[in-house]
């Protein structure tokens, strides 16, 4: 018997990675216009990025169906349990073709976790639960550190556009309006697996210091992931991290670049971190 880690493409771990790391990556997919392409496969993210900011009009993006579910998840040994971790049921319906697989595959053990997150959030939750896995914990606890730990999960980023997230309807557009003041940064935070503008700042140096301040803040647990998230922005990101590094100690290697699907919401030139705060 072993257990068997599913996640989707806006986690940001690449096929390649998904390798390495021996769990399953099953890609969302963006269209742009007449052109479909699948998420981390037929799309790198430069080119994506490029494409995003040459469109008169915002991507689309498809969820992940329950045919394409149940065709990852049958030739598992039924054996297996089958842990997935998805993207927050606030901001895709792939969760609920999960469920929709499930009970089409009666014989199998799957369980199903709504993240309540996204990009680089979910990256944490799922390089958690591979910790957990390889420390041979059981599927029943690795699901309940999981769900717990999720509680716990800070992601906040400065976002560069806020247009992109008010046009694919994941901000009010009372909100977005935050983004469109000049040199005015807005300030995100994904909660309870919803994205919501919690500040805003005038320039990047002082987004930056609403950042770490929050950081600084937190009672953070050092001993969970912590890691670095950007939309086609390494400058940016570079002077994000040589920010934190005179600020506070926070690793500077775990950066994982923003894709196609979530970046056609969060657009270009965004730039984040997430921690887990200590358990109550």
């Amino acid at each position: 018997m072993a257990i068997r880690i599913f996640t989707d493409s806006t986690s940001e771990i690449t096929q390649e990675q998904a390798k390495t790391l021996n769990i399953d990556v099953i890609p969302l997919a963006v269209t742009f216009g007449l052109e479909t392409f699948i998420d981390g496969v037929d799309l790198t993210n430069k080119e994506f990025y490029q494409r995003l900011r040459a469109s008169d009009k915002l991507p689309k993006t498809s969820l992940i169906n329950s045919a394409t579910f149940i065709k990852r998840f049958k030739p598992v040994d039924d054996q297996d349990d089958i842990i997935g971790i998805f993207i927050s049921s606030e901001l895709s319906g792939s969760l609920q073709s999960a469920f929709v697989a499930r009970e089409s595959l009666p014989t199998k053990k799957i369980h199903l976790i709504d993240s309540r997150q996204v990009t680089f959030g979910l990256t944490a939750l799922v390089l958690y639960a591979i910790k957990l896995r390889d420390e041979r914990k059981s599927a029943a606890e690795i699901i309940a550190a999981v769900e717990e730990a999720k509680m716990r999960l800070v992601l906040i980023a400065v976002i560069d556009d806020l247009k992109y997230l008010r046009l694919g309807g994941r901000l009010s557009s009372a909100s977005a309006f935050l983004g469109t003041i000049m040199n005015v940064k807005p300030l995100i935070r994904i909660d309870d697996g919803k994205v919501l503008a919690v500040h805003k700042a005038l320039g990047l140096n002082r987004a930056f210091s609403w950042l770490v301040e929050q950081y600084e803040a937190a009672d953070v647990d050092l001993s969970m992931p912590r890691l670095f998230g950007h939309s086609d922005a390494e400058e940016t990101l570079e002077k994000f991290q040589k920010f934190v590094s005179k600020r506070c100690d926070f690793p500077l290697d775990n950066i994982y670049p923003i894709g196609a699907t979530v970046g056609v919401h969060a657009g270009p030139g965004a730039v984040g971190f997430c921690f887990f705060t200590k358990a109550k």
